[in-house]
């Protein structure tokens, strides 16, 4: 073997509740290729059986195993896998690496869907390999937390999130607001999720709406209807997100771009067209063309 050098940086989710042989022999696998290794902890902002274990105690199993010896960061999920790879070589550079940087991950999951400016090297093993499902069986702290928080995650009931989204049109019903969030090319209609203090879906889509377009005024809202929104933080996941969309007018106030939203912009609802909304927002189109065309 060649003797070790550059940096191998392995990017994934190890979401368990303890490194297996397994996870260790593909780690050291790397380690005795470079002189340096990180991982890349992906994380999701929406929780799911996909995604149970925050960063930090995942963080801690790997720091409980190799302390220093591997720099641990985190690498959040994007929707679009090129600006996910522009923003993974971003933090790539900002820790300034040494040498040659060669990056590892699953197959599918990382080496299919990276586009960035390194090599990458699949490091997979079989799901033979892994053995048995997960037990909590004498397992002590802090990885018992772990495991307890796979097993309630893993046998729970699918949740349906319900959501609220907010059609703005200026009086005449001749242009409507929408929203572009950072790391996004495509717009949305603005929204959210319903919060626990919301009295009702009509107050949540309120209070969403002054969330993330500023001090406005709108008339009262009207239901247009319901849809399932295939919402990219839950695919692959047994829960998924329902909506309601309400629509308004605009009676005072300019809205800002507030919150998580990067951008606002008024459309000319002749022009729109489903391609301008992002993946998950699509199916909204139709409820919406069939309103203002009764409205026209």
């Amino acid at each position: 073997m060649s003797n070790p050098s550059g940096t191998g940086i392995i990017i994934g989710r190890f979401q368990v509740f303890e490194l297996s042989p397994v996870h260790e022999k593909l780690i050291e696998s790397v380690r005795e290729r470079h002189q340096h290794t990180a991982i890349f902890l992906c994380t999701n902002p929406a929780p799911s059986d996909r995604n149970p274990l925050d960063w930090e105690f995942r963080g801690q199993m790997f720091f409980e195993k190799y302390g220093d010896d591997i720099a641990l960061y985190d690498m959040p999920d994007l929707p679009d896998d090129r600006i996910w790879s522009q923003e993974l070589d971003r933090r790539i550079i900002a820790i300034r690496p040494d040498g040659k940087v060669t990056l590892y991950g699953s197959q599918e999951d990382f080496v299919d869907r990276y586009h960035g400016q390194y090599p990458v090297l699949p490091l997979e093993a079989s799901e033979e390999d892994y053995g048995d499902e997960i037990t909590v069986e004498g397992v002590a702290r802090p990885r018992d937390f772990r495991a307890g928080v796979l097993y309630a995650t893993l046998r729970r009931f699918p949740t349906v999130y319900p959501t609220v989204d907010i059609a703005v049109f200026r009086p005449g019903y001749r242009e409507i607001l929408l929203a572009r969030k950072e790391n996004e090319t495509k717009y949305r209609l603005p929204g959210g999720f319903t919060d626990p203090t919301d009295d009702s879906f009509e107050m949540a889509a309120l209070r969403e709406l002054g969330e993330e377009c500023g001090d406005i005024e709108v008339a009262e809202l009207t239901y247009l209807g319901s849809a399932r929104i295939d919402d990219w933080r839950y695919l692959g996941s047994m829960d998924t997100i329902i909506t309601h969309l309400y629509a308004c007018i605009l009676v005072d106030g300019e809205p800002e771009a507030n919150d998580d939203i990067s951008e606002l912009r008024w459309f000319d609802v002749e022009k729109l067209r489903e391609s301008h909304f992002v993946a998950e927002h699509q199916p909204l189109f139709e409820l919406l063309e069939e309103f203002w065309q009764e409205e026209h």
